[in-house]
């Protein structure tokens, strides 16, 4: 059950302008009367993404994402229902009217609350510490060591998480936190996961703590650095991935940075946090950092959402090197432009800007070369005069790079390129990329029958579990298993959605038995039941978030047809056309039950009775 009424839902809808929604995240272009562009839920170079304004809908023809204004928030801000909801009503400025959930549903909602809070609080108690505990000095010598003042440390919150494991679990239970809930926030560890009696430590000890926010700026996780070098650990320590944080779909500062990104059409992606942070506040705020983890398709995606350009600005050692190599495989199969900012040797962006200032780093950034560029400039030089042997190799490890280019215009100028630079054939490259291109849909092709079989596993090792409803996934909203190929069917539902006249004139009739004899029409039915005014939009768009994801799904991809105008009549044909077809599936199940052995003859003659009438009504029809 639904945690906001219908008619607070369609409030919220009727107050919120879809196109105005949508383009204050990424620009949309008016494409007659839609709106369109690249999709932000899968990689593309084509736009498929369509808002239509009439009905404050979008749907993506490629992934088949779509719905209302709330679902773009909850699948965009990775949000659930309420959550969306109630972003968009603060917005829209409707006040929420909430009904009383089902026990189950209420549970996974304040799980998710109080996880939210717990992080929040945490991150007010890192940060009393670090102003306030003679135990934190070592992280304010650090800070101040490095050129930080307690003025950047409160914008972004900095905290410090202690040595000692009393006072966590002290202030974790004043402040109502079990010790279950800290785990299950990845505050603590079980000493023992197969024994939690024997009880938990903090995961966060003796740590600079860097909060990390979700794209409302709230605390979601937490980032610790080391303040003793004999400290043991890692450098940086990330929170275990929990019900609100998975580093691999989270960018450090992204919260802050993100709308320097989109004015900027660039966005600058740094290794640590403090390089993260310096930049910003040097003034060069389109900055990102991710978590310490490798670069994934999720990050991709993330980027790709705010612009078409990266530059990677890592560290200029063989390190640095293989990590920007890394990340452009990553980044260019997305349609992502990417450069390379490569810092003096020994420095980071922060040690440039105290020792050169931010203009040094602002200038290394303008002149960062593309990808190829560097690379060629690099080697090629070296190679040019080589043996053929050595230049053909490089090419073939620049081919596979080449390959992940998907603008066809783009891949001829590099092959070009490459040609010139390295004094090879056009048509050894051509071959080569061919080849590269070959082995990487060979390994992908691999990597997707893995992945369904794993999944249908899954599925069949718990055929009773379910996702969690509160974390939308993108997998989701691909194109469904579940489709409605009948075309009368599909007509009907999308006239009883956007046509008031003939809506009317139908529904005065109950929903017809025969449908309990076809399929496909269990989405018409709750369309026929509803309650909605198909001439307000917020009306439709608040009955069809009442509706399953893959319902929406469906919904969402009927609207958008193109189809010819159902008129009262040409829906009357329709439901002739339908109780025509289940006459002819009541025929075929007693023709089947007629077949049964030892059938007693009283059966028999019944069934011929039915099968008669149902021939008679069949003529008739």
């Amino acid at each position: 059950m639904a945690i906001i009424s219908q008619e607070t839902i369609q409030k919220i809808l009727d107050g919120s302008d879809i196109v105005e929604l949508i383009q204050g995240y990424f620009p949309l272009k008016r494409a007659g009367v839609n709106f369109v562009a690249v999709c932000p839920f899968h990689n593309e170079k084509t736009p498929s993404f369509n808002v239509n304004p009439s009905r404050q809908t979008f749907h993506c023809f490629g992934c088949q994402a779509g719905g209302d204004a709330i679902k773009f928030v909850m699948m965009y801000d990775n949000l659930p229902f309420p959550e969306a909801a109630k972003m968009l009503a603060d917005r829209c400025g409707v006040m929420i009217q909430e009904e009383v959930l089902d026990p189950q549903e209420l549970a996974k909602i304040r799980g998710r609350s109080e996880l939210k809070r717990m992080q929040a609080s945490a991150a007010d108690w890192f940060h009393r510490l670090l102003f306030k505990s003679t135990a934190a000095q070592p992280a304010r010598d650090y800070l101040k060591s490095r050129g930080i003042t307690m003025e950047v440390s409160r914008n972004w919150k900095f905290g410090f998480a202690p040595e000692d494991q009393r006072s966590f679990f002290e202030w974790a239970q004043a402040a109502g936190f079990s010790v279950e809930q800290l785990v299950n926030g990845g505050l603590a560890k079980w000493r023992d996961e197969n024994n939690p009696s024997r009880g938990a430590y903090s995961f966060f000890r003796h740590r600079l703590m860097f909060p990390v926010n979700d794209g409302m700026g709230q605390p979601i996780a937490f980032s610790g650095r080391v303040l003793s070098k004999d400290q043991r650990g890692g450098k940086y320590v990330n929170s275990p991935e929990t019900g609100l944080f998975n580093k691999s779909k989270t960018f450090f500062g992204l919260d802050k940075s993100k709308r320097a990104i989109i004015q900027n059409k660039r966005a600058i992606v740094c290794e640590g946090q403090l390089d993260m942070i310096a930049a910003f506040e040097a003034g060069v705020q389109n900055v990102v950092a991710p978590l310490g983890t490798a670069f994934t398709k999720d990050h991709a995606r993330i980027l790709k959402r705010h612009t078409d350009e990266v530059v990677l600005c890592f560290d200029s050692d063989t390190a640095g090197l293989n990590a920007a190599s890394k990340a452009f495989r990553v980044l260019a199969p997305s349609g992502i432009l990417v450069r390379l900012a490569l810092l003096p040797e020994g420095e980071d962006p922060d040690s440039l800007i105290q020792s050169q200032g931010i203009g040094a780093l602002e200038s290394i950034l303008d002149a960062s070369p593309e990808f190829f560029d560097f690379h060629i400039d690099r080697r090629g030089s070296a190679l040019t005069q080589g043996p053929l042997r050595d230049r053909l190799n490089f090419a073939k490890d620049l081919a596979a790079d080449v390959a992940l280019i998907e603008d066809k215009m783009l891949q001829d100028s590099l092959i070009s390129r490459v040609t010139v630079r390295l004094g090879v054939g056009e048509d050894d490259i051509r071959k080569l990329v061919r080849n590269a291109a070959v082995s990487k849909d060979r390994i992908e092709k691999a990597q997707l029958r893995r992945e369904n079989i794993n999944r249908q596993r899954g599925q069949s090792s718990s055929p009773g579990s379910d996702a969690n409803p509160a974390s939308p996934k993108l997998e989701q909203n691909s194109a469904s298993s579940s489709e409605i190929s009948n075309r009368s069917v599909r007509l009907l539902c999308k006239t009883l959605l956007n046509d008031s006249e003939t809506r009317e004139k139908i529904i005065v009739n109950p929903v017809p038995e025969f449908f309990d004899f076809l399929t496909e029409t269990e989405l018409l039915s709750k369309i026929w039941r509803a309650t909605f005014d198909p001439a307000s939009p917020g009306s439709v768009n608040a009955f069809i978030s009442s509706l399953s994801d893959e319902e929406q799904s469906i919904v969402s991809r009927i609207l958008m047809e193109s189809s010819a105008t159902v008129t009262p009549n040409l829906a009357q044909q329709c439901l002739n056309k339908l109780r025509k077809l289940s006459i002819q599936n009541q025929i075929a199940g007693i023709k089947s039950k007629m077949g049964a052995p030892n059938l007693p003859q009283e059966a028999v003659l019944l069934l011929n009775k039915q099968l008669l009438d149902l021939r008679e009504q069949l003529h008739e029809s």
